[in-house]
């Protein structure tokens, strides 16, 4: 890449162990807005929030300050001798916010570990009211839950577990609600297919021996930014229901705004028994999660064992949750959920019109600022490109040449093929981003398939 003069830039080649090991990166230098700078001043559009973390954007004063002048007072205490300011603040704001019930919470640094935590949580909570054989988790395919051992076990994703199978435990699974891939009948009245998949599968299983069923109340990269038909979630609450299953919402990836109300599941209608945040909370201020729990279930657990058997060394730690209350009074000070809701609208509008009709594109869905665009080879058939070519590193690479970040996904198809870009920019985007957004996505995707 070239810098703004037209000279070659020179990547570092140091001693951290990066994440991908096939090319050089540049240095992020700094942040403003929806913008990422390196030291030569090249600037990329922050499309996806870096993974879907910068809610509030980079370099955001009022939180920078908010976090540094908590972290003045207290660095860290033990969350077994000590609660502290601003972990009380967060888990009081977030009860007030969150649906009827859900008013306990816990903090810990990252989504795949309130994930993991969220589900042992349930399964302590079955073994407390005296029903241990309840050992069983359902989820979905495709799906992402994240990547310690339990949640990368309860994640629909086939192409992980060729690698990390024999390290992962069984979770059964029922097909993800992906309007462009279901084999579910007509849309609108598809709730009752996937309810009737949900209680057959539970009945496979044994009646009480399920735990708990999960699932992202709109399905993040792992299909594009799938919403469910109409229904959906009340259909399977009440099958839930019926077997006792506990229902989480995996908001790691979709809360805090990214749909356009504060939590997905508003828009779905999905009041669950725990619900589950994180990259958002923090805004990419400080590592951050969380799980809400009901306090009715924290009794059941406080008269028999005693406690919650789960402990990290960050939990509950004040040098996180500083940065979510940062981020909730920026996003209360700015309106900035209901100005993620309207500009959203522009966000979808303008894929659709600009994107959707591209070669090569056979799908853009979405809500708020969360959109998917799926890369077909026959648009008639929907039959996704060999995963050889590798299509959604090659749109991800165009955009990246052209200034714009965006998130791939593959394998959504069938587990191996499949491609898709994610879009998710910082909530706090002007609509003269979201032209500019587009319009280099659309480049890149021509420059790839056109």
């Amino acid at each position: 890449m070239a810098d703004s003069n037209g000279s070659t830039v020179q990547w570092p080649d140091g001693h951290v162990l990066l994440r991908v090991l096939d090319r050089p990166l540049p240095v992020a230098a700094r942040g403003e807005g929806v913008w990422i700078y390196d030291d030569a001043g090249n600037a990329w559009l922050d499309g996806s929030s870096g993974a879907f973390v910068t809610s509030v954007g980079h370099g955001n004063r009022e939180v920078v300050t908010s976090i540094a002048d908590a972290l003045g007072r207290l660095a860290y205490v033990n969350g077994t001798q000590f609660t502290n300011r601003p972990t009380e603040d967060l888990a009081a704001r977030l009860a007030a916010l969150a649906p009827p019930g859900l008013d306990k919470a816990f903090f810990l640094a990252s989504g795949s570990e309130a994930v993991e935590a969220s589900l042992k949580f349930c399964r302590q909570l079955w073994y407390d009211r005296g029903q241990p054989q309840r050992d069983t988790v359902i989820a979905r395919t495709p799906s992402y839950h994240g990547n310690t051992l339990y949640a990368l076990s309860a994640s629909g994703r086939p192409h992980y577990k060729t690698v990390y199978g024999p390290l992962l435990s069984d979770v059964a699974t029922v097909s993800s609600p992906y309007e462009y891939r279901s084999n579910a009948p007509a849309w609108p009245g598809a709730a009752s297919f996937y309810a009737d998949e949900l209680e057959a599968k539970i009945r496979a299983i044994g009646e009480d021996r399920v735990a708990a069923f999960i699932a992202e109340p709109i399905i993040g990269s792992s299909a594009g930014a799938a919403l469910p038909p109409p229904g959906y979630f009340a259909a399977l609450r009440e099958v839930c229901d019926r077997y006792g299953v506990l229902m989480i919402a995996d908001e790691v990836l979709v809360g805090v705004g990214r749909t356009g109300t504060f939590f997905a599941c508003e828009s779905q209608g999905f009041e669950p028994d725990l619900l589950v945040l994180g990259k958002g909370i923090g805004g990419g201020y400080a590592a951050l999660s969380a799980v809400l729990v009901k306090s009715t279930h924290v009794e059941e657990m406080k008269a028999s064992s005693g406690k919650f058997m789960h402990a990290q060394t960050y939990m509950q730690a004040p040098m996180m949750t500083a940065a979510g209350v940062a981020v909730l009074d920026y996003l209360d000070r700015h309106g900035v959920v209901a100005h993620a809701a309207e500009v959203g609208v522009t966000l979808q509008a303008r894929l659709r019109e600009r994107v959707g009709r591209l070669p090569g594109v056979g799908n853009v869905s979405g809500r708020g600022l969360l959109a998917g665009v799926e890369f077909v080879a026959d648009r008639a058939t929907r039959a996704p490109f060999e995963r050889s070519r590798k299509v959604a590193e090659a749109v991800t690479r165009a955009a990246f040449d052209r200034g714009l970040v965006v998130w791939p996904n593959v394998g959504q198809a069938d587990g191996t093929r499949g491609d898709l870009v994610m879009i998710a920019p910082p909530l706090t985007i002007t609509r003269d981003e979201i032209d500019t957004l587009v319009a280099r996505l659309a480049a890149a995707i021509d420059d790839v398939l056109g």
